[in-house]
């Protein structure tokens, strides 16, 4: 049965669509048929793996009796497809909120998608409501990346309140996969002490750290995903722990 994936975060600079592209990665090297869908305005997918930023995100959303095949692009990469996005996203969520489409909107449009993926990744942007807010109603797991810096807590506790508004107000059916800390220094103080404060608040709930490391912003320069740089650096190997980790759970 195909797993829809949100990655989201209330705040920028989380490592959010590395994540994305790493884990939908390994994952498709693992033998899974994978899509990634980039709601972030921003297009950095397409750009990370190599591609050119189209308008499908927002064809999606807002060309509704299209079919949402046409707007699929294979990456170059076995298991692993994509609908790019671009700056016309932002216009999308304009649209959408205009005509009050429901919170169960984005399901519906990948719901036909089922019986070709066995995974779908949304990247999504921070932000209030909007397509944030629909993509995560979407998904059966969401995964939270927050950075081991102090100002990143707060980011943190607005997506949580999200996942519980949905779940009281709107009966989301989905789980948290879990809060993974991004951008760990273990030579600082403020990473170890913002781990602990995470581990402390959220206790299970926060997944193994991933590393700071160079090559996680060499790879998305060069168009390639960290394992194709390195499969035997440490962040390739901390994704791919990751990515076994949302397998088994999935």
């Amino acid at each position: 049965m195909m797993k829809i994936i949100t990655i989201a975060a209330d705040k920028g600079g989380t490592g959010k669509t590395t994540t994305t592209l790493s884990v939908a990665g390994e994952v498709s090297l693992r033998g899974r048929r994978c899509l990634i869908v980039d709601f972030d305005p921003q297009g950095q997918c397409a750009v990370a793996l190599g591609l050119t930023q189209e308008s499908g995100v927002f064809n999606l959303l807002v060309n509704t009796t299209f079919d949402a095949r046409q707007w699929i692009r294979p990456t170059g990469r076995e298991g692993l497809d994509i609908i790019p996005g671009d700056r016309m996203t932002a216009t999308a969520q304009i649209v959408i909120n205009a005509e009050n489409r429901g919170i169960d909107t984005i399901r519906k449009l990948l719901n036909p998608l089922k019986a070709e993926y066995d995974y779908i990744f949304l990247d999504t942007a921070p932000s209030v409501g909007g397509i944030q807010e629909r993509a995560i109603f979407a998904a059966d797991l969401v995964l939270i990346p927050s950075a081991t810096e102090f100002m990143s807590t707060n980011g943190l506790g607005q997506t949580m309140d999200l996942l519980t508004t949905l779940q009281s107000k709107h009966n989301w059916p989905g789980k948290l996969l879990g809060i993974l800390p991004t951008f760990f220094d273990e030579q600082t103080s403020e990473s170890k002490t913002t781990l602990d404060e995470l581990k402390r608040n959220f206790g299970d709930a926060v997944l193994p750290p991933i590393h700071r490391a160079t090559i996680l912003r060499e790879a998305p320069a060069e168009g390639k995903i960290v394992y194709e740089l390195d499969p035997q650096h440490r962040a390739t190997r901390e994704y791919y722990a990751l990515s076994q980790h949302l397998i088994k759970y999935s």
